[in-house]
């Protein structure tokens, strides 16, 4: 889960700076900050994401239940 949001959270955080830069002229400097701002909200959006549906369905809503919550109930 963890490998599959850094790889994605890299890959909008470039897209994100190159197209801020290349379509919307940002100075350089605004580039460079909006790579990892990206990037981290995409990695911890997919891993949270990736993990949230990791869990088996629950009473929760579709939330899910932890294996180890449900084994002591």
């Amino acid at each position: 889960m963890a490998w599959a949001g850094i790889f994605l959270g890299m890959i909008a955080g470039l897209f994100a700076a190159v197209y801020g830069y290349a379509a919307f002229g940002l100075p350089v400097w605004l580039c460079l900050l909006m790579y990892p701002a990206a990037g981290t909200a995409v990695t911890l959006t997919a891993t949270a994401l990736l993990a949230w549906r990791s869990f088996p369905p629950g009473s929760a809503g579709g939330a899910g239940v932890c294996q180890r919550e449900a084994a002591a109930a």
